[in-house]
């Protein structure tokens, strides 16, 4: 509830503001959209602080890799849309998404190669061993 409260009291603060201050249309729509697109920058930015993680730590299993491919397509397609209909509101914020979306693939690409070999389980081994020598036998149960 404590993460909640702030963002209803933004969101009923913007929307009193703009029914009762803001009387044109047009000027309802700069200010609405002027709302939204810092809300969307920073939606795009909060996958930044595990940037931050996997530059300190040099590991990217703070950061999904899906996670971050989506969100720039996401915001690449958005930003398309934006684009066709012209509409800065919706361009702004996606295109700045869309550089947020590259930078943290591009970390995540650098600091992927860096991991170490990974560790093999010594069981899934032998049951591998097993499973050639057991392959090996023929049909009268003899080895050839």
């Amino acid at each position: 509830m404590m993460m909640v409260s702030p963002i209803l009291i933004i969101f009923g603060t913007a929307v009193f503001l703009s029914s009762f201050s803001v009387h044109t249309h047009e000027m309802r729509k700069v200010f609405v959209g002027s709302i939204v697109m810092v809300a969307s920058v920073l939606m795009y930015g909060s996958p930044l602080v595990a940037v931050k993680q996997v530059m300190r730590t040099k590991r990217v299993k703070f950061m999904p890799f899906y996670l971050s491919l989506f969100s720039f397509l996401t915001s690449l397609l958005w930003m398309l849309y934006g684009i066709l209909g012209r509409d800065p509101f919706l361009t702004a914020p996606s295109a700045i998404g869309c550089l947020m979306g590259i930078l943290q693939l591009v970390v995540y690409c650098i600091y992927s190669k860096c991991k170490e070999a990974p560790k093999t389980n010594p069981d899934i081994e032998r049951a591998d061993v097993m499973k050639v020598s057991a392959s090996e036998e023929d049909t009268k149960g003899q080895k050839p």
